[in-house]
């Protein structure tokens, strides 16, 4: 039972029993011949449904009317009603050495026989509202819960994801580090240190949903340092970063999936050295992040596609729903440009990354 839920009604049938004892205290005081007589006997006639009230919540809380049990929680509460009406017909006997209250003409079951159709109207009534509340708290319960089950959903989806960036790019930079083992030893232990700093730097965050862009960069820049070394002059990297956009939050490894796709698709295979350009600026009330290369461009009629692409646009989805724009185009000078918007958010300023199952704006 949702507590909060059962405070606010016994505050509002309390309020409720308060006014309507005050909206008969005149005709109370009238027939007492006392104005603190009748109002004492009017609080006693109103104040007096409060427990009732709270009975016809707590019985449908547990006994709602519906399918399956409808028929036992029909009884269940025509049961209640009966046992309300003890205390709603035995008032009077109760109150009235107190009160003075003119006993009935009748005995008890007499009275409980002449109330039994009088009071059961309103005791339908506030079966009714009773149950308008008990679903009101389940449709919440349950909203909460679908929420909960969506970002459970999306968490794993996006832990997935980066699960699977890991050993894609761990498995380039092996390949790397080999093509040095016999040809150059002290090259390839000093990518293997490399690639350790990357790993430990990548893992410090495991978990995480977004982290601030320096974070990202430095494990970035463990990358770079192992593809710069691999390259050796056939790879350059100019990294343009505005100090405004370095404690804006990113998801993690947004950037080495976009670089490694620069520099295997770009400057790979070409025979002159090629630029790979990392830009990140500020831009309003959003993060502009662009990794460029002067390489071979795309292929005509082709888009630029791979793990790194996919995999990136799926995460950026995934956090950003519409509230994102990626896309991978073609360079005037030559080359290509995967340019991402995210809004603008620091640590702390930002909320929970939102999570959308609908198509985000990725370009192609």
């Amino acid at each position: 039972m949702d507590r909060r839920v059962f405070g606010i009604w016994t505050a509002v049938v309390s309020l409720l029993a308060l006014v309507d004892a005050l909206g008969w205290w005149k005709d109370y005081a009238d027939g007492a011949h006392s104005v603190w007589l009748g109002l004492a006997q009017t609080m006693a006639s109103s104040l007096t449904w409060i427990p009732v009230n709270i009975g016809v919540y707590l019985l449908t809380m547990r006994f709602p009317v519906r399918r399956p049990h409808m028929v036992r929680a029909v009884l269940v509460h025509l049961a209640g009603y009966l046992v309300a009406l003890c205390w709603l017909s035995g008032r009077m006997f109760l109150f009235d050495p107190l009160l003075h209250w003119l006993p009935p003409a009748q005995g008890f079951v007499d009275e409980y026989l002449r109330n039994l159709g009088a009071y059961l109207a309103m005791y339908v009534e506030w079966v009714g509202v009773a149950h308008a509340v008990y679903y009101f708290v389940e449709h919440r319960r349950r909203r909460e819960q679908l929420a909960r089950a969506r970002k459970q959903l999306t968490r794993a989806e996006l832990q997935a994801l980066r699960a699977q960036v890991r050993p894609h790019f761990l498995f380039n930079a092996m390949n790397t580090i080999a093509s040095f083992v016999h040809d150059d030893p002290p090259r390839a232990e000093e990518m293997v240190v490399r690639l350790s700093a990357l790993l430990r730097r990548s893992l410090e965050h495991d978990g995480s949903l977004e982290v601030p862009l320096r974070e990202d960069l430095e494990v970035l820049s463990a990358y770079v340092d192992i593809e710069e070394a691999r390259f050796e002059d056939r790879l350059a990297v100019d990294w343009r970063l505005h100090p405004g956009a370095l404690d804006a939050l990113v998801p993690p490894l947004l950037l080495q999936p976009l670089v490694e796709n620069a520099v295997r698709h770009g400057i790979s295979p070409r025979d002159a050295p090629g630029t790979v350009t990392i830009t990140a600026r500020p831009e309003g009330s959003w993060l502009r992040l662009v990794v460029a290369d002067d390489g071979v461009g795309l292929p005509p009629g082709r888009p630029r596609t791979g793990v790194g692409l996919a995999n990136a646009r799926a995460r950026l989805v995934q956090m950003y729903g519409a509230e994102h724009r990626f896309s991978v185009e073609p360079r005037p000078g030559g080359g290509v440009a995967a340019i991402v918007r995210l809004p603008l958010r620091t640590a702390g300023t930002a909320g929970t990354a939102r999570a959308s199952g609908t198509a985000g704006t990725a370009g192609t």
